[in-house]
């Protein structure tokens, strides 16, 4: 079989998303740059100032993150305890950044990138077991914690390189990051016909690829159930592992205020059935299962900024494709 290049799936790109200021490559690079220049100290303050304007003008992103918690917090939870995880929410967000930008000139290096980035021994075990079996591991993750940065540090734990499927036709700002995050064990490709090929291929070769499952994607959600209420999220990227007999292993990150650590669940079987949209259904459910005890472990650092749940008939849910 033919072997496909990242940079085969680039070229597949369509025509790039319609961008906001933010989304562009100059912003992207000058907060890069604005990153390594600010000590901590200063980042800090500027980073408390920035919460106290975006808190106190509640843009969309606050709306729909204030929406998304109240479905994830305990039902006692009092609009008190929902404005303070909000608070904490964007401070960790902006924190994050920070230090993603401020270490990506460390990406080969584990041991330089501060604060440090762990695996927990049991994790790293249940990969390497899996990989020793010859099976593809598919990787399913949340956005929470640094996930961009915690992604490159886990890059180094890994026995094989991982193949990432990020959104599709990123802006040019994102495809500025996704360059840089790069490394010798993994690399971001986009999804496109030549990188779905490529990571069925890594996948029947024994391989490792990783998608996250927990935020709407244009045009590409069904109607699922996660922390008990009816959300709309992508469950496509269940064909890959049931297409190539690969296991599948729930991941997430937590920052614990000194280290980051990436947390794992247990290596699932999937459910195969030959009805392709029942085990879609099935197998994507479970999956979700499994990430919501990780997220509901510190909400505030479940950087979701699209409204996940939705009432039936709602203006602003995400359009739902057939399975």
């Amino acid at each position: 079989m033919t072997k496909t290049s990242a940079s085969d799936g680039q070229r597949e790109l369509a025509t790039p998303a319609s961008e906001t200021f933010w989304q562009r490559q100059g912003p992207s690079r000058a907060m890069h740059a604005l990153a390594r220049a600010v000590p901590p100290l200063v980042a800090e303050a500027m980073v408390r100032v920035a919460v106290r304007v975006h808190t106190a003008s509640k843009p969309m992103t606050y709306r729909a993150a204030s929406d998304n918690l109240s479905h994830v917090l305990e039902d006692d939870a009092g609009e008190i305890e929902l404005d303070r995880c909000l608070s904490r929410l964007f401070y960790n967000t902006s924190k994050d950044y920070y230090y993603l930008f401020r270490n990506l000139v460390h990406k080969d290096s584990l041991e330089r990138i501060r604060p440090p980035v762990l695996m927990a021994d049991d994790v790293r075990r249940r990969i390497d077991a899996t990989v020793q079996t010859g099976r593809g591991l598919f990787l399913v993750g949340t956005h929470t914690s640094n996930f961009d940065l915690v992604g490159i540090g886990m890059t180094h734990y890994l026995p094989v390189p991982m193949q990432v499927l990020s959104i599709a036709n990123p802006t040019s700002g994102y495809r500025y990051f996704n360059a840089r995050r790069k490394t010798d064990m993994g690399f971001v490709t986009p999804i496109t016909p030549a990188t779905l090929r490529q990571a069925i291929v890594r996948l029947r070769g024994g391989g490792i690829v990783f998608t996250a499952a927990d935020r709407p994607i244009p045009g590409g959600n069904q109607r699922v159930t996660f922390f008990g209420h009816t959300a709309y999220l992508p469950t496509g990227y269940i064909r890959i592992p049931l297409a190539t007999d690969a296991l599948v292993m729930p991941i997430s990150y937590h920052f614990d205020g000194t280290a980051y650590s990436v947390l794992g669940g247990p290596v699932m079987e999937l459910e195969r059935t030959g009805n392709r949209a029942h085990d879609i259904a099935v197998n994507a459910q479970r999956v979700l299962a499994e990430l919501e005890p990780f997220i509901r472990r510190a909400p505030d650092q479940w950087r979701v900024f699209t409204r996940v749940f939705a009432e039936e008939g709602a203006a602003d849910i995400p359009r739902i494709v057939e399975a």
